[in-house]
């Protein structure tokens, strides 16, 4: 009975989620009013709406994770930052407002802020707001364009009191985006591309949907059309997206709508609506679907940024880091790090001992103190400490440095460099006068050996492929929930079909668990909030194998394995636990040199906590699983984001934290799949990862030779003795 009785509270919360998940106006199509309240279109546009307050276009930040609040914080000695801002025709004269604050560390005389559109200065201030947010303005100047903008903002932080790494994270200064970018009337906008392009990342920046608008429900390709038209002037953004009747009432004051109206002509137009939104009004004849490809006609004209995109790297040639966008690295920094990001070719792999060369140019100051060292980084492994508290130099003999080839992926890569420099004394203020501490040259080079085209199961590759035509909902009552994942994928020029399912908990029995080693339960543990997850814990605390008296490791979070008990009933077990105790890690060395990956899934999500899951049952094929905390905007920025950040997500399972940032499992024992003829030139290259990626068989392979080897010694010597006897 134990089965059934577990299985009540999984279905309970289950159909809570289902419940919560179908009653938020972003995600659901169903429920939409019976009966018109209005059969004007033009009245039905302004019913029960609210009239639009001072019009407020949001900066954008350019980052590789989804933002996780409306706080963005620049911190360090140092910092950096880029925003997008679209501007309309009408605001090309108006005022940029900074909602600021600083950390109290922040010393104001020795601080400053320098913000720029599109590389020119247009303004400066000393952080003085500390505690409750601050309003900072200036004019945009005269390098600002109708369409999209580049906005950077460059702080110089000096701390009060210390000096040293510890103390730069102290300083910082952080912006709410709420409040941040172009305050303009309501009037200043037009109903031209750009004003309506502008008006789109209004919308957005409230958190409330940019509605849809038809008297019927649109077909679903007709939606999706309609989706990836709105989303294609907003690289790597994600387009909160739902369906309205047209006299229904909205969820707040709006700045940017879509109605289709049936017409006896087909046309796109964008018109001021009578609460004051921009409406794009998409005309289609009666009885025949409306023309999404009209709206990319209108939207055309609005200017844009070129999408992001990472420098290639092409293996077997020397390229420096100048020329992947690093020129010249210096910095007086006490913590320093900076990300060379590049891609490599999709069907390179090198899994087994090949090395890949760095030819590091680089100096430093003399005199730092005990303890500074410069680490450089391959994708988040260390390869090389190097010392900066002795025989400094300006520039130093270049250093020449092997790493293994397998830190490396097909697609996205990150080279860092990382330094830290205590203080000297550290309880004091740094010097306002200190010069250049550190340096690393443009000059320096890298070398990736070449591999030949082999390809492993990876969601990151997958992921580079996806297209909005791609995007599908697991159930057609999902569609609205997918159209935010449409808006933020854009058309690849060439390359392999891949589809991304959308789906949420309570549709589970459709998503491919098994090929992926999971269970519902297991899913829902790791999606569902702390304080509901323990309804579908797999097994009762009074079932557990665990001791009641094991160790758990400092800092473990729950669910990761404890300690074997050091306090048992007599000194046979105290001496088994700490025999088991002393050979956990070697143990645990063997099991990952036998089986490379991540070790067992279910360890794995034990201590993981998310808000959305993708998971990678097959080459080409990728499900989204979203928990009930999540939203499918952010969720579908931080997916399109990932197509070009190292920092996406890998393997075949991947939990999107609630801070913005992946977590990736990989199957262990995954083979390679050979994309080219074998060859004398390639033989070794594939057997050495084929062996790496599953080490059994090698061991298998290498005792297979042994024992035919000596079978064959075997022979001969029965065959030569026996002559001998003759």
């Amino acid at each position: 009975m134990r089965g059934p009785m577990l299985a009540l509270p999984v279905l309970f919360v289950l159909a809570q989620i289902a419940q919560a998940q179908d009653a938020v106006p972003t995600i659901v199509i169903e429920g939409l009013t019976s009966e018109p309240q209005a059969t004007d279109p033009e009245v039905a546009q302004a019913a029960d709406s609210e009239p639009v307050a001072p019009w407020l276009v949001p900066l954008r930040p350019m980052v590789e994770t989804a933002t996780p609040g409306p706080l963005f914080r620049m911190q360090g000695q140092h910092a950096r930052a880029e925003f997008r801002l679209f501007l309309p025709p009408g605001g090309l004269d108006g005022t940029l407002t900074l909602a600021q604050r600083s950390s109290i560390d922040v010393l104001p005389e020795g601080s400053q802020l320098v913000v720029r559109l599109n590389g020119e200065e247009i303004g400066q201030f000393t952080p003085r707001q500390f505690g409750a947010l601050g309003a900072i303005t200036m004019p945009l100047g005269p390098s600002a364009r109708a369409g999209d903008n580049l906005v950077s903002i460059e702080a110089q932080h000096r701390h009060r009191i210390y000096c040293g790494a510890d103390a730069e994270f102290d300083l910082w200064t952080e912006f709410d985006l709420t409040q941040s970018g172009l305050a303009l009337p309501g009037e200043a906008m037009g109903t031209d591309a750009a004003s309506f392009v502008a008006a789109l990342t209004a919308q957005a920046a409230t958190g409330r949907p940019i509605e849809i608008r038809a008297p019927e429900p649109p077909d679903a390709p007709v939606l999706s059309a309609l989706a990836q038209a709105l989303g294609r002037p907003l690289p790597d953004e994600a387009l909160p997206i739902a369906l309205r009747k047209p006299w229904s009432g909205g969820d707040g004051p709006a700045y940017a709508r879509v109605t289709l109206l049936p017409s006896d002509t087909d046309r796109a137009t964008i018109r001021r609506g009578g609460d004051g939104a921009l409406v794009l009004v998409l005309e289609h004849r009666a009885g025949e679907a409306a023309r999404a490809a009209l709206v990319d006609e209108v939207l055309a004209e609005a200017e844009i940024l070129p999408a992001p995109s990472l420098p290639m790297v092409s293996p077997g040639r020397v390229v420096t880091v100048a020329t992947l966008g690093a020129p010249d690295i210096i910095t007086n920094d006490r913590y320093f790090e900076r990300n060379v990001d590049f891609r490599l070719p999709d069907e390179w792999l090198l899994l087994a001992s090949q090395k890949a060369r760095m030819g590091l140019d680089y100096g430093f100051a003399g005199g730092l103190p005990e303890g500074a060292v410069l680490l450089v980084k391959v994708n988040g492994t260390t390869v090389r400490m190097l010392p900066l508290d002795r025989d400094a130099a300006p520039v130093k003999p270049r250093l020449e440095m092997r790493f293994p080839a397998r830190l490396l992926h097909p697609g996205p890569n990150r080279l860092s460099f990382e330094a830290i420099i205590p203080g000297n004394p550290p309880d004091e203020p740094c010097p306002s006068t200190q010069g250049n501490l550190l340096q690393v040259l443009g000059s320096t080079e890298l070398f990736v050996p070449p591999s030949p085209r082999m390809t492993m199961a990876d969601m990151a590759r997958d992921l580079a492929w996806v297209t909005p035509a791609g995007v599908q909902p697991a159930t057609p009552e999902g569609l609205a929930r997918t159209l935010p994942f449409m808006s933020a994928f854009h058309d690849a020029s060439d390359g392999r079909p891949v589809q991304l399912t959308v789906t949420g908990l309570h549709d589970l029995d459709r998503v491919p668990m098994a090929e992926a080693g999971l269970t519902p339960r297991l899913l829902a543990r790791t999606l569902l909030p702390s304080a509901v997850s323990r309804l579908v814990d797999d097994r009762p605390a009074a079932e557990t194998d665990t001791p009641a008296n094991a160790l758990t490791p400092l800092g473990a979070a729950p669910g990761e394995s404890t300690l074997p008990a050091l306090v048992e009933s007599n000194w046979f077990d105290r001496a088994r636990a700490f025999m088991l105790a002393t050979l956990e890690p070697a143990l645990h060395g063997v099991r990952r040199l036998v089986r490379p990956g991540d070790g067992d899934l279910v360890e794995w999500l034990a201590s993981r906590k998310g808000e959305a899951m993708i998971i990678a049952p097959g080459p080409g094929e990728l499900w989204v699983v979203l928990g009930p905390e999540a939203s499918p905007a952010r969720v579908a920025s931080a997916l399109a984001v990932a197509q070009h950040s190292p920092e996406g997500p890998r393997g075949q399972v991947a939990v999107l934290g609630s801070d913005g940032r992946w977590s990736s499992w990989s199957q262990p024992g995954i083979l390679p799949r050979l994309e080219e003829p074998i060859s004398l030139s390639n033989v070794r290259s594939v057997v050495g990862n084929v062996a790496s990626a599953r080490p059994p068989m090698l061991l298998g392979g290498m005792l297979g030779l042994a024992w035919i080897s000596a079978a064959i010694a075997i022979a001969f010597v029965l065959r030569t003795r026996g002559r001998g006897d003759r």
